[in-house]
């Protein structure tokens, strides 16, 4: 079926221009986040004594949030004004960013990190919620046509800041005394998080009408709701066989979080002047691969760019194993920040193309589910791989793991 896009009128030109640019402001302060809270608090987390579990449980508990409320409340949340929703949950999930500046100095370090997954698990609950509406306000704010543009742009944007953010923290982790320098950090984060849910409130949903096809419809008067969204016969085909793929690269992605923070801070000893040049590295190398991207998938497709970016992904946790100071750890960002330039530019569309219009909502649910049972997986097994063998092992066990995602991917995908 052939959806006909309507021309815009010079009001709902001004409403896309309006939109599109606090859409852009919104990545650009994200990017302030990215570059400084989510960059470092993990590395925080390791010098503070974290164990391998505990760090590897602040992507976790995300994760167990997600399996637990995404689909009952995506059912509910779609009930609701999209903008009102984004603004709401944004605003309770990233007001604990605030918090995170006076950890340091209310809590000894020895309950430090307990008190770090604690806000980790609350701020996930708003968080899911976000993260739902962000993605319905997106569809109902930028016509189909023109998302792609809008999508380049924010990414493009969050790279720069986030490399001008991380190198910025890493002076200042460098020349502060601990904890304040960390404080400072946090601090920077909650600024951009704050700004960032700002421009959220300046989004209005103008165009929904432009993409019926592609909406999640419920009808209170059938308990069909969750069965739209878990449909399992989707699962018998070709998606089947992507989804249990993708279940194996996230299982291997996340395997290895835990134990990078832990690994640079305690057995190498990375300082973070050489952390934050190193995240800066790998942004520099992801923002390169991302404005070539299109010109590579058009002629390898989907499938094949997501499968070098994945395998390419193996050489990150090698590397890392063969450091023994900065030389070798920068070498391992850039081969990192090239292959999620691949990988973070294809994944979605690699799940959408094989999703079909107007049935989206079936095959998307099962990947929300199969992306968040990885990170849990991934981030309960790192840690558990750390304590049968030893770090250094574990790194190559996690690289082979990669690896054999990402060959399987670029050839069964």
């Amino acid at each position: 079926m052939k959806v006909e896009i309507p021309l815009l009128t010079r009001v709902r030109r001004n409403r896309l221009a309006k939109n599109s640019i606090h859409l852009y402001l919104d990545m650009l302060w994200f990017g302030v986040l990215t570059g400084s809270t989510l960059a470092f608090l993990s590395i925080y987390a390791a010098r503070i004594g974290g164990s391998t579990f505990q760090v590897g449980m602040i992507n976790g508990a995300q994760a167990i949030v997600n399996l637990l409320v995404a689909l009952p409340a995506g059912h509910f949340l779609a009930k609701q004004p999209v903008d009102r929703l984004e603004f709401v949950s944004a605003s309770l999930q990233r007001i604990f960013y605030g918090f995170m500046i006076f950890i340091p100095v209310l809590f000894t370090q020895a309950v430090q990190m307990n008190i770090i997954l604690m806000v980790t698990f609350i701020m996930s609950i708003p968080g899911t919620a976000q993260a739902i509406g962000f993605n319905a306000l997106f569809a109902d704010s930028i016509p189909v046509n023109f998302r792609g543009r809008v999508a380049g742009i924010r990414n493009a944007v969050l790279s720069i800041t986030t490399i001008i953010t991380t190198l910025a923290c890493g002076q200042i982790l460098t020349q502060i005394v601990f904890p304040l320098n960390y404080q400072i950090v946090f601090g920077i984060g909650f600024l951009g998080a704050a700004m960032s849910t700002m421009h959220l409130a300046f989004v209005k949903p103008a165009f929904k009408d432009e993409h019926a096809i592609e909406q999640i419809r419920y009808d209170d008067s059938k308990t069909s709701a969750f069965k739209e969204l878990l449909r399992f016969d989707v699962l018998k085909g070709r998606y089947g066989q992507k989804i249990g793929l993708l279940f194996f690269f996230h299982f291997s992605q996340y395997l290895g979080i835990a134990i990078f923070p832990i690994y640079q801070v305690n057995i190498i000893h990375i300082s973070d002047e050489v952390i934050s040049i190193g995240t800066g590295i790998f942004y520099v190398l992801m923002f390169l691969v991302s404005i070539r991207l299109e010109k590579i998938t058009r002629k390898y497709g989907y499938k094949k760019a997501l499968g070098f970016g994945v395998g390419l992904l193996g050489f990150f946790p090698a590397f890392l194993a063969l450091s023994t100071g900065p030389t070798l750890y920068y070498v391992a960002n850039i081969f990192g920040g090239i292959a999620w330039g691949f990988v973070g530019g294809t994944i979605y569309n690699y799940v959408l193309e094989a999703a079909p219009p107007g049935g989206r909502a079936g095959y998307l649910a099962w990947y929300n589910l199969v992306f968040n049972a990885g990170i849990l997986a991934g981030s309960l097994g790192g840690p558990l791989l750390g304590q049968v063998t030893d770090l250094h092992i574990a790194l190559w066990i996690v690289s082979i793991a990669r690896l054999s995602a990402g060959l399987a991917l670029f050839t069964l995908g």
